[in-house]
């Protein structure tokens, strides 16, 4: 790597860091948020706050990492610009492509590491995420009150003279579509597997539909908690079960690729003669960009979005820098 190449990226890793730091930080609270009201009519540990949030990391670090590398870029050659480094570079016989081109690296490097996290990571974490706020919602839907009627254990309704820490005294349990009583003095909750178990103990069991009669010491109640399963070894299934997702999420991964040629198109300036907006110009594009994705609702259309963007800065591009 030449030196002005270096010189380049040793400018540009301290504003891409401090950009990606700040706007992680505005993401990851408002994923919190996010997470907090998923969560306000469920217990949730300290920990297990945690464990969501860390679930939600592949998202924030995707999100962080297009936006901080175009915001950085624009900022590192604005600032050339502005100090008459640009001009300088242009003077000892540098052409902009040269003077783009470890920039354009870090762009296939970035739009890889952006493309693993959409169709790897952030697929299996949500997964996870979705599991794993089922399972927090079936133990709350499962919290029973004692001396408290209409609770239910599936299609099961419930009624407990006692309870404390998932164990009961005194539990009856009816289920009307097969019209069946059934009484034990102490029961106990407990999950194994994703499987909530209803463990019943010295009771009895009335069908009202046969008219009959069982006493039993031992009897458990199962209950499945229904959980999503990913493989990307099926694609085509993975596809279809993700496309929401990445339709609205493919343009924001090739950011770093389809505005490549806006970064030189608005930082690169005579301070003489011009006053430097690249920064709002580059909000101004990314709001614009960024309201295409997301408005958008069909996969084809995702490919077409950054293709138009990057024609487009091509031609601007050619129009105000020759190559």
């Amino acid at each position: 790597m030449d030196k002005i190449s270096k010189y380049i990226l040793k400018e540009f890793f301290p504003s891409f860091f401090t950009v990606f730091f700040i706007l992680g930080i505005i993401i990851s609270l408002i994923f919190i948020i996010s997470i907090s009201n998923i969560t306000a009519n469920i217990k949730i540990t300290f920990f297990e706050l945690l464990e969501m949030y860390l679930l939600s990391l592949p998202q924030i670090i995707f999100l962080s990492l297009s936006i901080s590398f175009f915001i950085a870029s624009i900022n590192n050659y604005s600032k050339f610009s502005e100090t008459f480094e640009l001009i300088a570079f242009f003077s000892l016989g540098f052409k902009p492509l040269k003077i783009l081109k470890p920039i354009l690296i870090l762009s296939f490097i970035f739009t890889l590491i952006n493309l693993f996290i959409l169709i790897v990571s952030i697929p299996y974490s949500k997964a996870t995420f979705t599991n794993f706020k089922i399972k927090k919602a079936q133990e709350a839907k499962f919290n029973f009150q004692s001396s408290k009627v209409s609770q239910q254990f599936g299609d099961w309704s419930l009624f407990a003279t006692s309870a404390k820490h998932k164990h009961f005294q005194n539990v009856y349990l009816y289920n009307n579509k097969k019209r069946e009583l059934i009484f034990a003095k102490k029961a106990k909750l407990s999950i194994k597997n994703r499987i909530l178990m209803f463990k019943l103990q010295n009771g009895k069991l009335y069908n009202f539909k046969k008219t009959f009669q069982i006493d039993y010491k031992k009897m458990q109640i199962n209950q499945i908690i229904p959980t999503t399963k990913l493989s990307i070894l099926n694609f085509k299934n993975y596809f279809q079960k993700n496309k929401k997702l990445f339709t609205h999420y493919l343009p924001f991964a090739l950011i770093p690729i389809s505005l490549i040629f806006f970064i030189p198109f608005f930082s690169f300036f005579h301070p003489r003669l011009h006053k430097n907006k690249a920064l709002l110009y580059s909000i101004i594009l990314l709001s614009i960009y960024i309201t295409f994705s997301f408005v958008n609702k069909k996969f084809e259309i995702a490919l077409i979005i950054p293709l138009i963007f990057f024609i487009l800065g091509g031609i601007l591009y050619k129009w105000k820098v020759n190559f």
